[in-house]
This record gives C-alpha cells, structure tokens and sequence, in this order.
C-alpha cells in the first residue's frame, strides 16, 4: 500500500528527477544540434525526443541559447578542436581513427554560425574550453594568438580530412604528412627564447 499524505489523505506526488530530466534533455540536445544545428531545432522537439513534458525546458534551462551553450560543454570532452600538447599530437590527427561521435561539437559549431546569438555562444565556449586550455600550456609571448593558430589548424584539418573526406589527407600517404604538420606545431608552440613570458 502506497503512504498517504497525512494532510490530504492522498498519497504523496512522486518526485521528479530533475538531474536525470536534464541530462535528459541535454542528450536529446545534443543530437538534435548535431544534427541540424541552431535554427533547425526547437524546443519542443528536443522535449518530445526527450520524453519530457517542454515546458520543462524553460524551467532548467531558462532559454534555447542556455540549453544550447549547455549542450556544447558535454561536446568538449573529447575536444577535437584542441591540439594536445604531446609528441604524437600530428599523428593522432592525421592517421589514426576517431572516437564515436567526437565531431558533435564541430558539427555544432558549422551548422550553427548563421545566428549571432548561437555564434557568440561558440565564440565563448571554444575560447573558454579551447584556447585558455591550450595557452595555459605555451611558454612564451602571445600564448592567446598562438593557441588560436592551433585550434585554427585543427578545425580546418577536421573539415577537409572528416567532413569533405580530402583524399591526400585520408589515404594511406597521410602518414608521410606527419612530419610537416609536426614542424607548424613546432613553429607555433614549441620552445621559445629564454626570458619572453609576457602573453602580449
């Protein structure tokens, strides 16, 4: 038997799970985003896919754009868009095969720069998750700009070897490019002169 509220003598509401509901919602985001970016998604659908009631939307989320810049943290786990800071970073861009659905964020990102409001979102977040990261483990002056030219390459890299399928970037001789890519890392990030830290 069911407890009853003492009160009402009715049983008590179940209580909602509101991390689950969000999580929820955010999962259902990020593949409607992925899918067909900002302005090709509305609320309601990311609701329905969700199995949630929509007005639930603008109760955890406050608005699209919230829900959106939401979204597009849970894509910066894997960050494709960021060069890691390792010996082999050229390598594991170049040759060697992708994690599920490690371009959600880049698919975000290109179908969704046709509204300012979603842009900016972008802007934020691959400055925030992108570029502080990666300046933060540069020596030298202008780790910012430095840290931008990175990322500039790797999304570029991501466009013509994943999403245009390049073929001299996806055929077996893609390996033998290492080295050059290696050398603009190296040329961006690598050692700088004793005595410049400023980040001028």
């Amino acid at each position: 038997m069911s407890p009853r509220n003492p009160a009402s003598g009715a049983p008590p509401a179940r209580r909602r799970n509101a991390a689950a509901t969000k999580e929820a919602l955010k999962r259902a985001a990020l593949e409607a985003f992925t899918r067909s970016g900002y302005d090709g998604v509305g609320l309601r659908e990311i609701a329905t896919a969700a199995g949630v009631d929509p007005r639930l939307v603008g109760r955890y989320f406050g608005s699209k754009a919230e829900l959106f810049a939401e979204t597009l943290e849970l894509t910066t786990e894997s960050r494709p868009m960021v060069p890691p800071v390792t010996d082999d970073a050229a390598a594991e861009l170049l040759t060697r095969p992708r994690a599920e659905n490690y371009l959600n964020g880049y698919l975000m990102t290109i179908r969704s720069t046709s509204n300012p409001e979603a842009t900016a979102i972008l802007r934020e977040v691959i400055e925030r998750s992108g570029t502080q990261s990666v300046a933060a483990r540069l020596s030298g002056p202008h780790r910012d700009g430095r840290a931008a030219l990175l990322i500039a390459i790797n999304m570029g890299i991501l466009l013509m070897r994943d999403i245009l399928g390049t073929a001299a970037l996806t055929d077996e001789e893609a390996e033998e490019l290492v080295p050059y890519l290696e050398a603009a890392y190296e040329a961006i990030a690598g050692p700088q002169e004793a005595g410049t830290e400023s980040n001028d």
